[in-house]
């Protein structure tokens, strides 16, 4: 019996090794960025960004790109993503995809169609981050060089994160989020929007991080809206913090609230709660959003006497008034200018008053132009840093 076993398990050895998928490392490419553009012969032109190992490990790094950056027109992502090879040697690996790029005037012609390649694509994974090209091609921003992170997609990808934690000026949206905010019936999706500052061709060059400044840079700019599939226009980085905070995903931010005439004070917001409560009132939809945060005093052109009782009062009635007034300013442009609920409102009144929301749910656009949106702002000062009094300042 013993050797009956031994046996079995020695052939089971001999069958089990190997694999049939196998592929050297020698033999793929990792893409770690696409760019989408409006073809010149074709619906699209797809780009691919593929980075070479080499030059990434200072080890063995010899001064060359660090990626390769190639295009092919098609009409369908399909098939242009399986025939890079008539250029490239090597079978490309989009599982590693850290970046996707949509080009300005695609956008505007809706992405819908190719969007849809990339959500059933069982090799792409879901975890990129997605950006708009404002005012040029995508393509572009996968040939800037940068100095910290050579590859350009492996530096946007951490940069929008990074902005997202610590000042909260992009909506950190990903393929997921993207499409399950289209298929929602309350809200509109929103995309990051970035530009390349200095001159493109200069950043594509090895020379772009061989001076102390870059003669291009690719930075995070405003905030694209989206609209049936189409780009509809955008909002600035004030504006897109405000969004942020009403979906309470702001973690931590800067404040510079005016005091007089060319003078300031900052806060450091550290901690923030956003709670919205939504019915129907009188026949149209009433939401209240309540937004809490403490802060810290960050400098200020006001003289402070930390030491006084209620020495924040006038610094916090001053910032919770300011920041009311932006609030209600991105609310009211967004009812009347854009007619889009980009704040997931919609959602918000769907799960807490669904009786009165089914009246909205083929046409939630008129709901959200109509409704009464009321914005609550507390904030609190906690403290003033390592000094208590200031400088007496003119």
């Amino acid at each position: 019996m013993r050797r009956c076993l031994l046996s079995i398990s020695i052939i089971s050895i001999f069958l089990l090794t190997g694999c049939w998928d196998h592929s050297e490392l020698n033999q793929n490419a990792i893409v770690t960025g696409i760019a989408v553009d409006k073809g010149e012969t074709h619906k699209y032109k797809l780009s691919i960004e593929s980075t070479s190992a080499t030059e990434l490990n200072p080890r063995t790094a010899q001064g060359l790109a660090p990626a390769i950056v190639y295009s092919i027109e098609g009409d369908t992502m399909g098939e242009i993503t399986h025939k890079f090879n008539v250029a490239i040697s090597t079978h490309l690996v989009f599982s590693h995809t850290r970046l996707l790029v949509i080009g300005e005037e695609i956008a505007r012609e809706g992405i819908l169609s190719f969007m849809d390649y990339f959500d059933r694509e069982r090799e792409i994974r879901d975890d990129f981050n997605i950006v708009v090209a404002k005012d040029g091609e995508a393509v572009d921003f996968l040939r800037v060089i940068n100095d910290y992170q050579k590859v350009s997609s492996l530096k946007i990808f951490p940069q929008l994160d990074h902005m997202l934690k610590e000042w909260g000026g992009t909506p950190g949206m990903k393929l997921n989020d993207f499409i399950r905010t289209y298929a929602s019936e309350g809200q509109v999706p929103v995309l990051a929007a970035m530009i390349i500052s200095g001159d493109k061709e200069i950043g594509g060059s090895m020379d772009n991080i061989k001076t102390t400044t870059p003669g291009a840079i690719a930075k995070i700019d405003s905030l694209a809206i989206f609209k049936y599939g189409k780009l509809q226009g955008y909002l600035n980085l004030q504006e897109t913090r405000i969004l942020l905070w009403i979906q309470n995903k702001l973690e931590r931010t800067s404040l510079t609230i005016p005091y007089e005439d060319q003078k300031f004070f900052g806060l450091r917001v550290i901690h923030t709660q956003t709670k919205i409560k939504a019915r129907q009132v009188n026949g149209r939809p009433q939401i209240d959003i309540f937004v809490r945060a403490e802060s810290t005093l960050d400098g200020s052109d006001k003289e402070i006497k930390a030491a006084k009782v209620n020495a924040f009062e006038d610094f916090e009635e001053r910032s919770n008034n300011y920041l009311e007034k932006e609030f209600s300013k991105l609310i009211k442009k967004m009812q009347t200018e854009y007619v889009a609920d980009i704040f997931g409102l919609g959602e918000i009144f769907r799960d807490q008053d669904y009786k009165h929301f089914k009246q909205y749910v083929e046409n939630w656009d008129a709901g959200f132009k109509d409704a009464k949106i009321n914005v609550h702002v507390n904030i609190e000062i906690k403290r003033s840093g390592f000094r208590n009094n200031s400088y007496k300042i003119n």
